[in-house]
């Protein structure tokens, strides 16, 4: 089934890679007006279709007033996809207070303030999706997640109050939670060991690719869903039944 966005307009956050590059093309090649958030100042070279606007999340930067003026430039979105995230693993006898700080600001932080700005305009038209990219360590976890879980477990407990916010104002919110996807994230944090023992765990023996994933998003922010809200889908291959 082809899901079709009729120039919907999209706003990606950390849409340059990974699972994030993969849904930016997607919407684009199924008719949504697509604009991806990163870090670096140049426009990736594969997006020609799609807008780029730097969105920096640090405490050095002054990202809060970047993304005020990359919703206001584009009179906000229809549909908001709060990929952006990042990793550290750490034993908790081991951990920085500023990895802490960090990941937390980046994956749950940022993650409800965008949401926070983008619903306003989204109440207006009784209309809207948001879709938060969560993880399957937000429901289980291994050693050294510890900043990680947190994280995502908290952006999984949020979607839920979201939902219930802005139900009555037409817009519904969801959270995928991908299990373990072959990307250059995964590859720099497990190595090439670490993805083959990892495969042994999961009953379908495999990684996921960006592939598997990119169907779930589209649908929660697409027209085909119009009551399931709140909710965490898990897109693992079965690695969380055992």
């Amino acid at each position: 089934m082809k899901i079709l966005f009729d120039e919907k307009k999209v706003l990606i956050t950390g849409g340059t890679r990974g699972i994030g590059k993969k849904i930016a093309q997607d919407f684009s090649k199924n008719g949504a007006k697509v604009t991806i958030t990163g870090t670096n100042n140049i426009k990736p070279y594969w997006c020609k279709k799609i807008k780029y606007e730097k969105l920096h999340i640090n405490k050095k930067n002054d990202w809060k007033k970047e993304i005020n003026d990359i919703v206001n430039k584009y009179d906000g979105f229809d549909i908001l996809v709060n990929n952006v995230g990042i990793n550290k693993v750490s034993k908790i006898y081991k951990i920085d207070y500023e990895d802490i700080s960090n990941i937390l600001l980046t994956n749950l932080n940022a993650p409800i303030y965008i949401a926070s700005l983008v619903s306003k305009k989204m109440i207006k038209k009784k209309y809207g999706y948001i879709v938060n990219i969560g993880s399957i360590f937000g429901v289980v976890t291994k050693e050294g997640r510890n900043c990680y879980s947190a994280s995502k477990a908290g952006l999984i407990g949020v979607t839920k109050t979201m939902a219930i916010d802005l139900g009555k104002f037409n817009i519904l919110v969801n959270t995928v939670s991908p299990g373990i996807v072959d990307t250059e994230l995964t590859q720099k944090i497990l190595g090439k060991d670490g993805m083959l023992k990892m495969k042994k765990k999961i009953p379908l023996k495999k990684l996921a690719s960006v592939s598997d994933i990119s169907p779930y998003i589209l649908f929660l922010a697409s027209e085909q869903n119009k009551y399931m809200t709140g909710q965490n889908i898990i897109v693992d291959g079965g690695y969380t039944l055992e």
